[in-house]
């Protein structure tokens, strides 16, 4: 950074590696993933479910380890946009800095959405889903502005309670075994009432949902800066997180399917894990898990929180808006060492989110940002050891750049093919975010020294 802006308020270096993997995870939500997000994968791709999520995981790999290069030569609170600045230039920085600024406004109200079907099933209640969403997304950038370290105790205590929660449907599933092991093996779908071999396509398709589910383990190289050892150890972090979350997530649904009393019923149910609890559990047992999952979006969405305000915060210190907001966004609370304005930033319109009822369309605009995003970072860990020589990569992925290769190649064709599927809003709402940041770039990029000499 330039020299005039080594006396600005620096982010307190207290976290530990399992600090970040809990925050990080914590953010990808496991529990929600499965009981939120994995129903539209299961609708999709039948009991191809399990080879969707695990080929998506093998893709998350791929992607893990390019952010994990890309993290360690690059250290920086701002993530995604400081690589793309320093390898590809200015342009690209701001168009990935607004991309994932758009991703961190719509993922906490997709969350959000879900998890009213799990408080109202946890208290017997019929709460208004968007009131409840209202709520939890605000009440989330409220507690997201408290001390890192606290919220690392926090965050870490309820994945906990999240792991607890998908514990369940891991005894019961296998437990109470019905089906036998050719199900996970041989993809199947529901067509009409009855049982077909599904297509690869719809599998591979389903492989955007999974990533979805995976998405926020490369947020631990949001949090470098505020690591004891300097962000030595974000390679660490992101690869541990990612590991983490696979197994979370793909454990709970191969028990999901070998427990189901009937595999017609179950993907026939627009609930298929409330299926499995009633089928298996009792009531009692059912409001538990509902609480647990309930708990887990409501953590997740303080560690996105967190995360956004690490970007905003760079970005402020980068000096990529008008001088008043970088102020702003680089002020530190003197009593909770937060960037407590850059957290607060994104709160109103994420809240506004929550009033959209149709959580489909929310969930597959989302997938399009993270794979845009997810694009760029490959590229960038393709091209970065070529262009900035200058930098040094202490951490350096095995067999560079064959995972690079297949992270473009996956994330180039899944994109493709989700920007087939978009709706005309969508693609408009993209090419907004594109001509802004050549607008932004071409008034304020172009005059901030802090972001030239990134």
């Amino acid at each position: 950074m330039p020299s005039s802006h080594s006396a600005e308020p620096q982010l307190k270096r207290t976290l530990s590696v399992p600090d970040v993997v809990a925050i990080t995870v914590s953010s990808v939500t496991p529990a929600s993933s499965v009981f939120v997000i994995a129903p539209f994968a299961i609708a999709q791709a039948g009991t191809g479910v399990i080879w969707a999520f695990l080929l998506g995981g093998v893709l998350a790999l791929m992607f893990a380890l390019c952010y994990a290069e890309l993290g360690r030569a690059h250290s920086a609170a701002g993530g995604e946009y400081v690589f793309a600045k320093r390898v590809f230039g200015g342009m690209a920085g701001y168009a990935t800095f607004l991309t994932v600024l758009a991703m961190l406004v719509f993922i906490p109200p997709v969350l959000a959405t879900g998890a009213a079907t799990y408080l109202n099933a946890a208290l017997g209640s019929q709460l208004d889903g968007q009131v409840v969403a209202l709520v939890i997304v605000t009440l989330g950038y409220l507690l997201a502005i408290l001390n890192i370290k606290l919220n690392a105790w926090v965050t870490g205590v309820c994945l906990l309670l999240e792991v607890a929660a998908l514990m369940v449907i891991v005894v019961l599933g296998f437990s109470h075994a019905q089906q036998p092991v050719s199900t996970i093996l041989t993809p199947l779908v529901l067509d009409n009432g009855i049982l077909h071999a599904a297509p690869w396509a719809l599998v591979i398709g389903a492989m955007g949902t999974a990533l979805f589910s995976y998405n926020g383990f490369g947020g631990a190289v949001l949090l470098a800066e505020d690591m004891k050892c300097g962000g030595r150890g974000i390679h660490k972090a992101v690869l541990w997180s990612l590991l983490l979350v696979v197994a979370i997530e793909v454990i709970p649904l191969i028990a999901l399917l070998i427990g189901a009393p009937s595999l017609e019923a179950m993907l026939a149910s627009p609930d298929p894990i409330g299926y499995l609890l009633t089928a298996h559990g009792n009531e009692t047992l059912s409001r538990l898990v509902s609480a647990g999952i309930f708990l887990s979006v409501f953590n997740a969405i303080i560690a996105l929180v967190i995360q956004s305000g690490r970007v905003i915060y760079s970005s402020g210190r980068d000096a990529l808006w008008m001088p008043k907001l970088n102020k702003a966004f680089t002020r530190i609370h003197g009593k909770w060492e937060s960037p407590w304005l850059a957290t607060l930033f994104l709160a109103v319109p994420s809240a506004a989110l929550t009033f959209s009822s149709n959580l489909a369309e929310l969930t597959s605009f989302t997938v399009l940002l993270i794979l845009c995003v997810y694009l760029v970072v490959a590229l960038c860990a393709l091209f970065s050891r070529v262009l900035r020589r200058d930098r040094e990569h202490p951490y350096r992925m095995p067999l560079w750049p064959l995972p690079a290769l297949a992270a473009v190649v996956g994330a180039g064709y899944l994109l493709l093919t989700s920007l087939g599927t978009a709706s005309s809003r969508d693609l408009f709402i993209i090419l907004g975010i594109l001509l802004s940041s050549v607008v932004l770039y071409g008034t304020y990029g172009k005059m901030s020294p802090a972001f030239q000499k990134l």
